[in-house]
C-alpha cells in the first residue's frame, strides 16, 4: 500500500511539467490579416516575380523604338598610294532604318501583353503564398489546439487518478485501476514529445513563408471560423473562369499570339531604309545626295510562311491550354465546394450532437465509476472518445478552412 502511494507521488510529480509548455506559450500570434501582409511584403519569390514584371515594362519603349541612326564617313578616289587625306571627294552620310507601317506598334503591343501575363503570373504567385500561408497558419492553429485538448486530458487523467486511488484506499477498488490510471498519464506524457515536436514544424514553416529565420518563435494562433459560401456553385465557378489569373494570363497569352501572326505577316511588307549624304568635292562644287532603299522580303517568302504557321500553331496550343485550364478550374471549384459543404455539415454535427454527447458519456462513466456501476477501463474509454470527438472536431475546422483557403486561390478573392 505505502509503495503504491509513493509510487502515485512519484508519477503525479513527473508529471508536473505538463503543464508547463500551455502556460509559456500564450503569447499572442499576430493576426491572420497581419501574418498575410508579412507573407507577401516579404516573401522572396514575390519580389523577384515583381522585379521580372518592371523589367519586362521597360521593354515596351525599346520595342517601339526605331533602330539608332547610322553616320557614316567616306573617303572617295584615294590615291594608290593610300594617302588617305588627298582623296578627291569625303562623303558624309546619315541613315535611318524605317520598318513598315505598323511593325513597331504590333512589337509593342506584343511587348505590352507579355508584361501583363507576367503580371497575371504574379498576382497568380501571390495568392499562392497567401494559400500557403493561411494553411500553415491554421496547422499551427491545430497543433496549438491539441496541445490544449492533451492538458485537459491531463487533468481529468488526475482527476481519476485521485479517484482510483482513494477508492483503492477505501477498499473498493483493486490495486489494478491505479496502476491503469498512471499508466495512461506515462502515455500522455509521451504524447506530448510528438506533439511538441510537431509545434517546431508548423512554426518552421510558417516562419519560412514570412521570410523569418526558421526558429523564430511565434505565438498561438487565432481560431478560425466557419466560412460562409455563396449558395450556388454556379456563382463561383463563373467568378474563377473570368478572375483565376492562369485563366486571365492565358486569354492575355491568346492575344499575345494574335499579334505575333500578324507581326509575321507584316514581314511580307519592305522596310525601308533612308539615307542623306553630303559630298565635299575637293577643289570643286559641294554636292548633295539624297537615297531610300529596301529590302526585298519576297525572296524569304518561305521563311516568312513558316513563321506565320508557327505562331499560328502557338496560339492554337495557347487555347488548347485556356481551355483545358477553364475546366479544370470548373472542376476544382466543383469538388472543393462539395468538401467544404460536407465538412460544415460535419461540424454542426459535432457541435450540436457528438461533442455534447461525447462529454456527457465522460460526465456518467466518472459517476458510474465512483458509484461502482462501472470500472475503471469504461471511464478511461469514455475519456478517449471525448479526446477524440473534439480532435476530430478541430480537424474537421481546419480542413474546412483549408479547402476554403484553396478555393479562394482559384476563385482570386477572399470569400
Amino acid at each position: 500500500m505505502k509503495r503504491l502511494l509513493r509510487m502515485s507521488l512519484f508519477f503525479y510529480a513527473l508529471l508536473l511539467p505538463l503543464g508547463v509548455f500551455a502556460q509559456e506559450q500564450v503569447s499572442p500570434l499576430l493576426t491572420l490579416h497581419e501574418i498575410l501582409s508579412e507573407a507577401v511584403n516579404n516573401n522572396a519569390e514575390i519580389k523577384a516575380a515583381k522585379a521580372a514584371v518592371l523589367a519586362a515594362k521597360e521593354r515596351i519603349p525599346q520595342a517601339r523604338a526605331f533602330d539608332d541612326p547610322e553616320l557614316g564617313v567616306m573617303q572617295w578616289s584615294i590615291p594608290s598610294n593610300f594617302a588617305l587625306f588627298d582623296a578627291n571627294e569625303t562623303w558624309y552620310s546619315l541613315s535611318q532604318h524605317i520598318p513598315y507601317f505598323g511593325k513597331r506598334d504590333k512589337r509593342a503591343t506584343i511587348a505590352a501583353l507579355e508584361s501583363q501575363v507576367m503580371e497575371e503570373r504574379v498576382h497568380a504567385l501571390e495568392l499562392r503564398v497567401i494559400a500557403q500561408t493561411k494553411q500553415a497558419y491554421f496547422d499551427l492553429f491545430f497543433v496549438y489546439k491539441k496541445i490544449e485538448i492533451h492538458h485537459e486530458q491531463v487533468d481529468l487523467s488526475r482527476r481519476f487518478s485521485a479517484i482510483a486511488l482513494e477508492q483503492f484506499k477505501a477498499g473498493q477498488s483493486g490495486q489494478l485501476d491505479v496502476i491503469r490510471a498512471q499508466m495512461e498519464l506515462l502515455g500522455l506524457a509521451n504524447d506530448l514529445h510528438t506533439i511538441e515536436a510537431s509545434v517546431s514544424t508548423a512554426n518552421a514553416r510558417l516562419n519560412m513563408l514570412l521570410n523569418r529565420p526558421v526558429s523564430s518563435p511565434l505565438g498561438k494562433p487565432e481560431t478560425p471560423i466557419l466560412p460562409l459560401l455563396p449558395s450556388s456553385v454556379e456563382v463561383l465557378q463563373e467568378k474563377a473562369a473570368q478572375a483565376r489569373p492562369e485563366n486571365r494570363g492565358a486569354a492575355l497569352e491568346i492575344n499575345r499570339w494574335d499579334e505575333a501572326i500578324g507581326l509575321a505577316k507584316t514581314e511580307a511588307k519592305p522596310d525601308f531604309t533612308a539615307e542623306l549624304s553630303y559630298w565635299d568635292v575637293h577643289g570643286g562644287g559641294n554636292r548633295w545626295m539624297t537615297s531610300v532603299r529596301m529590302n526585298l522580303p519576297w525572296f524569304n517568302k518561305k521563311k516568312i510562311e513558316a513563321q506565320v504557321r508557327e505562331a499560328v500553331s502557338e496560339r492554337g496550343r495557347t487555347e488548347a491550354m485556356y481551355e483545358s485550364s477553364l475546366l479544370e478550374t470548373r472542376f476544382q471549384v466543383q469538388n472543393l465546394f462539395t468538401r467544404v459543404e460536407s465538412n460544415s455539415r460535419l461540424l454542426k454535427l459535432y457541435e450540436e450532437g457528438l461533442l455534447p454527447l461525447a462529454e456527457q458519456s465522460q460526465e456518467a462513466a466518472m459517476i458510474g465509476y465512483v458509484t461502482r456501476k462501472n470500472d475503471f477501463l469504461a471511464l478511461i474509454e469514455a475519456q478517449k472518445k471525448l479526446r477524440d470527438m473534439q480532435l476530430a472536431y478541430f480537424q474537421a475546422l481546419v480542413d474546412v478552412n483549408k479547402d476554403t483557403t484553396e478555393l479562394e486561390q482559384i476563385v482570386g478573392e477572399s470569400l
